[in-house]
């Protein structure tokens, strides 16, 4: 996805969750509209699978099709960043943080920021090329997969101007990994098994049909994390702090 499309399925995900949901997220919503986007805006490909250890992970892409766990980068990311910004949340009630947020809007804002990441990393694992790439793309007149990518994603991109969505009712999920795995394997069973037929009939209407899909399904599971990290911690039992959205 696209850095508007990044934004897109945030702001669709804000619009499914109930008002005391929203009433936490929106004065927080230029640190989740960063986070959405800040993967590809600084550019962040690769991300160590142990901290201190040799191996790294592409951190947008889980290729289901593929057995090297560099290649399963984005449900490592995706579950950090939802796993993170529940046990943020936690440490923070449990008075665990010291003086690191002196201030609660310095926590809010700092949350905000990890939500939206989250819902980045959501968002990738529902987008076709990003979870799978065994595919003749020279067959498609493709010189390589990453063109081959790059083309579906502004075709993406174009669809979602007049796509057709149906708002979602968050409901509670377990943040684990498998989890997020069946995220990417849907999109992969669902989409990417489908496109080099689409791309070689040209079927725009197809493609149009699958971008409301990709938009509706990464929307649906933003929301449910986001969901189950305010719920499941405890945030939406108490008051936060207002700010402005800058």
């Amino acid at each position: 996805m696209n850095g508007e499309m990044h934004i897109l399925v945030a702001d669709l995900a804000l619009a499914c969750v109930n008002k005391t949901c929203r009433m936490i997220l929106v004065p927080r919503w230029g640190g989740i509209e960063i986070g959405a986007t800040l993967s590809d805006d600084d550019r962040i490909m690769w991300e160590r699978i142990e901290p201190t250890g040799p191996k790294k992970q592409l951190v947008h892409r889980c290729y289901i099709d593929s057995e090297d766990p560099k290649d399963h980068g984005c449900v490592t990311r995706a579950l950090s960043h939802a796993e993170g910004s529940l046990g943020f949340v936690e440490l923070y009630l449990r008075g665990e943080l010291g003086d690191a947020y002196p201030t609660e809007e310095a926590f809010l804002e700092n949350l905000g920021l990890f939500l939206g990441i989250a819902s980045h990393h959501i968002a990738d694992l529902c987008t076709p090329v990003h979870v799978g790439h065994r595919i003749n793309y020279k067959a498609l007149g493709y010189k390589s997969y990453a063109r081959f990518h790059q083309k579906v994603e502004r075709d993406l991109g174009r669809a979602a101007h007049s796509a057709t969505i149906t708002l979602h009712r968050p409901q509670l999920v377990d943040i684990t990994a498998e989890y997020f795995w069946g995220i990417a394997q849907d999109a992969y069973e669902r989409h990417f098994s489908r496109l080099a037929d689409l791309y070689e009939r040209r079927d725009t209407q197809a493609i149009e049909r699958m971008t409301d899909a990709v938009l509706g399904t990464a929307m649906r599971h933003t929301a449910d994390v986001w969901f189950t990290v305010l719920k499941s911690s405890g945030m939406t039992d108490r008051r936060w702090t207002q700010a402005p959205l800058v």
